[in-house]
């Protein structure tokens, strides 16, 4: 049996979610200032360019194709350790990845730079396979849909008011720094927050949900052969 609480309602715990949920909207779209910014910076071509979104959006293929293969082996690892642990690690991996920039800026190299957007890209990935089953079950089942449809929705504001925020910060307010040194403070500050967050959710009493009887080998979902075609 599902070993979770009753399904009251954990309105702190979702509005913690919500603004997770926003966070990963808005560092997503931040990819598409640092194109144009580090195709200056570093002078390159279209195509080596177009690495920073292989890089960070090629974490989520290979982390979610890891996952599989050890829900595959040894059983979901979410079911096993409980969503709210699963954010934790989502969030310090996270952290890890924006706290990466740093020495990228000092060493001045582009490969750094794409190996910390693929952390960070992996951070969002383990976010993303916790966060959105979270949501849905923080309250009562009948209103599972709109609790994702608002967390979403959070998300979509992420997306819409990143380029703003983040083009002010690393062409404006940081537009002095010379050549990477530009995004040094801005994903420290990000760094900060992942942290502070993962704080915050590991000190806040959320419930703890997790499934172990449904954490078995095998392919799971994959039986299903509409599924398959579906992806």
């Amino acid at each position: 049996m599902t070993d979770q609480p009753n399904r009251r309602s954990y309105t702190s715990a979702f509005i913690s979610l919500t603004f997770l949920f926003f966070m990963w909207g808005f560092m997503t779209v931040l990819n598409d200032i640092l194109i144009p910014y580090m195709k200056g910076v570093f002078e390159l071509n279209h195509t080596r360019s177009m690495l920073i979104q292989f890089a960070f959006f090629g974490a989520y293929f290979i982390g979610s194709v890891i996952y599989f293969a050890i829900s595959v082996l040894h059983g979901d690892p979410i079911n096993r350790i409980g969503y709210k642990k699963g954010i934790l690690w989502g969030l310090l991996i996270s952290a890890l990845g924006s706290l990466l920039f740093y020495p990228a800026a000092e060493f001045h190299m582009y490969g750094f730079f794409l190996s910390a957007l693929f952390v960070l890209g992996l951070g969002f990935t383990l976010l993303q396979i916790a966060a959105n089953p979270y949501a849905a079950i923080l309250g009562p089942e009948k209103s599972a849909s709109a609790r994702l449809n608002l967390a979403q929705g959070f998300n979509s504001l992420g997306t819409t008011i990143g380029p703003v925020i983040g083009g002010f910060l690393i062409f404006k307010y940081f537009g002095d720094a010379t050549g990477s040194d530009a995004v040094k403070i801005p994903y420290l500050f990000f760094a900060l927050v992942f942290l502070l967050m993962a704080g915050l959710m590991k000190l806040t009493k959320l419930p703890m949900f997790t499934n172990p009887e449904d954490s078995v080998s095998g392919f799971g979902a994959l039986k299903y052969r509409q599924l398959v075609f579906g992806m």
